[in-house]
């Protein structure tokens, strides 16, 4: 299998240009995007961004989701949503059809995930992106946690070449870690000649002009979170280490958000108001918060109201740890 070819199938939809990943972000070239740069790539000599829309129509050739550990707090299930929600079968045949998804790790074994869906011709870019936001309505998912691309309708002359998506199967120059297609069933590696069958959906004039209404009209996508049904206590082991891990970053200015986040994630987790609670009031007790009858309220508010209140968890809980270091480093 030629895979450099079956890259420009798929992938390359601009080639008067590209841009190529750096430590502190990517480059734009302003040369051609040739095979011998693809090569390149795949060797791991350089990584390279391809820009997703067509200048000369707003076409694009793929949708693609950006699933980030960064962003979610367990990227893995998001992913196994998103899958789900491509494959349902609807009127006796799947939404879309598998020969048409790949599923990549961007830095295995990174639980950090692309998800590409292609389009067997050029399709509008306003339509991928009502068609993204719509899949992950259907896999009730957060669009603020995931990256749709196309992240543009169309270009501009102040913006000639909105975004880049870096390619599959290359090397993460930050992370120094390769990329690599997965099994949707089991996520572990599969070979690249999963190009070879790999093809597209398609869809009728008629249908496509239908996605340009429903997407011209606007409408809100309605997300709905599904949290679990029942909750358990952790065992004492756990509930200890949870309490060590507060205490470390139990500082005055952070407490609260630190709370929330963690009181977010307990409850995604299926973990008990019981434990929550313990864990809390254990914590305040060897810090010696003077706001502990504040702090234990918080846990019942947030577990009686807790399909009514915005839910960080692991999220939170990192933004406010990095915040707190790059501080420390300081």
């Amino acid at each position: 299998m030629d895979i450099t070819s079956e890259f420009f199938r798929l992938f390359i939809n601009r080639i008067d240009c590209y841009a190529i990943q750096t430590s502190r972000g990517y480059v734009r070239v302003e040369a051609p995007l040739t095979r011998e740069v693809l090569e390149a790539h795949l060797r791991g000599e350089k990584t390279v961004g391809a820009y997703q829309l067509n200048p000369a129509d707003n076409t694009v050739k793929y949708l693609c989701f950006d699933l980030d550990p960064e962003k979610l707090e367990d990227p893995r299930e998001a992913a196994e949503k998103i899958i789900k929600a491509c494959f349902e079968e609807k009127d006796g045949r799947p939404r879309i059809w598998k020969h048409a998804l790949l599923l990549e790790a961007s830095r295995y074994p990174d639980p950090s995930y692309h998800i590409w869906i292609f389009f067997l011709l050029p399709f509008p870019a306003k339509a991928a992106r009502w068609l993204g936001y719509r899949i992950l309505e259907l896999a009730g998912l957060n669009p603020s946690q995931i990256e749709v691309f196309p992240k543009q309708n169309s270009l501009t002359k102040e913006r000639p070449y909105g975004n880049l998506v870096k390619l599959p199967l290359g090397l993460h120059q930050t992370a120094q870690k390769w990329s690599k297609f997965l099994d949707p069933k089991t996520f572990e590696p599969i070979e690249p000649s999963i190009l070879n069958s790999t093809s597209g959906i398609s869809f009728t004039d008629r249908d496509t002009e239908r996605i340009l209404q429903l997407a011209e009209e606007k409408k809100p996508i309605q997300v709905k979170f599904e949290l679990p049904r029942t909750f358990k206590a952790l065992p004492d082991r756990e509930e200890e280490k949870a309490v060590q891990f507060l205490i470390k970053y139990w500082k005055l200015g952070y407490r609260n958000q630190l709370e929330l986040s963690f009181l977010g994630w307990c409850i995604k987790k299926g973990i008990s108001h019981d434990s929550a609670y313990r864990i809390i009031r254990e914590v305040c007790q060897r810090t010696k918060d003077e706001e502990t009858p504040q702090r234990l309220q918080l846990v019942n508010y947030h577990y009686k109201n807790r399909l009514n209140v915005p839910l960080k968890g692991i999220s939170g809980l990192k933004e406010i740890i990095g915040e707190m270091r790059r501080k420390w480093e300081k």
